[in-house]
């Protein structure tokens, strides 16, 4: 697939470093193209650590990378904008390029079944368990995901079974490029988890993201179906707005929902996690799963795996005993540390909404005396004004809140910046201690003495790497004494 003849075709990603990047770069290299990386800012884990395992040679990003690997085709990163110097070197030369969901249509799709999950919320755990589910049903399925299984240490994954599971991002495909990403990958079978307002630095309205999600929908063919959480207004209405032609299957917690999570059950123990489910089919079947995941929202990502597997011909019977293998997702409620009477947990929540539920959902399962925060409003979205009263009341749910400030913050005008000194003193006229940490120095300094059962949680869409092991350390410390 990437000869031209006996000859290897090199391909060469720019901003090879993003999550999604990385694993489209795996899945070249596995069809058997030459691959190599550049990018201009250090790489940080998971992204690092998966790029150094594939042994894919990266560069400093400099003009003279396209003369030195003399690539046939360049994939382009939708954070590199038009005057990235490799950028403009290859059009110079009239090299091809193409953004990471173009390369996947046209020579990963070819012949496969795109099965695509999309949403506000949830994508990356129910696309995730989607593959792994597939996997253990015996039919080797591909996959790229925006979060490191840790059943193979990988996001991505090249299979000879008919099925690809991609996450749906809908996030620009690259600049030359402007459309959502998941445009290019015409779903046969959809499942939506969420629909709310985000990225706001990209659609100006609610009504330009609502409309992204409607030209989705239409893609899936009168053979194919989309399934869809009915707990969703946004979501419900957008179905019957759009009337698709193809089999509609709905779930949720609501009566009128196909398949129904009646009621759940959430617990900790030194293993982990676990969420028991009691479930409803379209025909008033009852069952129950056990999930190695915390939260209501979990047992719902598990919901619409199930109803779309029931789809494509598998007995319920069959899917249920395989959940309880999922090892998880890395940065997704992952467990970095369990002491006596601490828990420290790392998680990518950064929409208010995110944020709220997941800690809402790791208290009632670990059942704290005390809950610690550290958060970063890292994305676009999250830099802005536009969700600062939200997350005012979404981090009201900890007693500590530890903000750090994320870089390039000053590059958004100030009207439209989120007020992190706002942020904090709002919390604290609320009674929550609140503080901004510049640095480690700073952290060491003001991090409270555990003496209860606490749960720390690290919520960023990048890696905290150094404040979690800074934290790890203080705690080991703390309990030594």
């Amino acid at each position: 697939m990437g000869t031209f003849g006996e000859k290897k075709m090199k391909v060469h990603f720019l901003g090879i470093g993003g999550i999604g990047m990385s694993g489209v770069a795996g899945l070249a290299k596995a069809l058997g193209f030459e691959v190599t990386g550049s990018e201009e800012k250090p790489l940080y884990p998971p992204s690092s650590l998966l790029l150094k395992d594939l042994d894919i040679p990266i560069f400093k990003a400099t003009k003279e990378n396209i003369t030195l690997i003399n690539p046939d085709l360049i994939v382009v990163g939708n954070a590199i904008k038009r005057d990235h110097p490799e950028v403009l070197e290859a059009l110079s030369l009239n090299l091809p390029l193409f953004s990471f969901p173009q390369f996947i249509r046209q020579y990963l799709l070819p012949n496969k079944k795109p099965i695509v999950v999309a949403g506000t919320h949830g994508k990356t755990t129910t696309s995730a368990l989607l593959s792994f589910l597939l996997y253990t049903l015996g039919e080797d399925p591909s996959f790229l995901v925006g979060g490191i299984l840790k059943q193979n240490q990988r996001n991505f994954q090249l299979g000879k079974g008919r099925w690809f599971v991609l996450e749906g991002d809908e996030y620009p495909s690259a600049f030359f490029e402007p459309i959502p990403k998941f445009f290019h990958y015409h779903p046969y079978a959809l499942i939506l988890t969420s629909l709310e307002y985000d990225h706001i630095d990209v659609y100006k309205s609610w009504e330009d993201l609502k409309e992204a999600f409607r030209k989705l929908v239409l893609l899936v063919p009168k053979e194919g179906v989309i399934i869809y959480c009915y707990d969703d207004p946004n979501l419900k209405n957008l179905i019957q707005e759009v009337s698709p032609s193809c089999k509609i299957i709905s779930y949720g917690q609501s009566p009128g929902a196909d398949y129904r999570l009646l009621d759940y059950e959430l617990s900790f123990n030194p293993k982990g996690f676990l969420s028991l489910g009691h479930f409803q089919t379209p025909s008033e079947e009852k069952f129950t799963l056990l999930l190695p995941l915390p939260g209501f929202y979990n047992l719902l990502n598990t919901l619409s795996l199930i109803s779309l597997l029931e789809f494509l011909g598998f007995s319920i019977e069959k899917v249920l005993p395989q959940f309880l293998n999922f090892k998880g997702i890395k940065r997704r409620q992952e467990i970095i540390s369990l002491t006596s009477n601490t828990l420290i947990v790392d998680d990518f929540a950064h929409h208010p909404t995110a944020v709220k539920l997941t800690l809402q959902e790791l208290k009632a399962a670990y059942k704290p005396q005390k809950t610690i925060l550290f958060f970063e409003p890292r994305t676009n979205s999250s830099k802005r004004r536009f969700f600062q009263e939200d997350y005012e009341k979404s981090l009201l749910l900890a007693d500590d809140i530890f903000i750090k400030p994320p870089p390039g913050l000053s590059a958004i005008p100030e009207e439209e910046r989120i007020d992190l000194e706002e942020l904090k003193g709002t919390l604290r006229q609320a009674g929550k201690k609140s503080m901004i940490i510049e640095n480690l120095e700073r952290l060491r300094e003001n991090f409270p003495k555990i003496e209860k059962k606490t749960l720390i949680v690290f919520m960023s869409s990048a890696s905290m790497e150094k404040e979690i092991e800074e934290v790890r350390n203080i705690v080991v410390k703390n309990e030594n004494f």
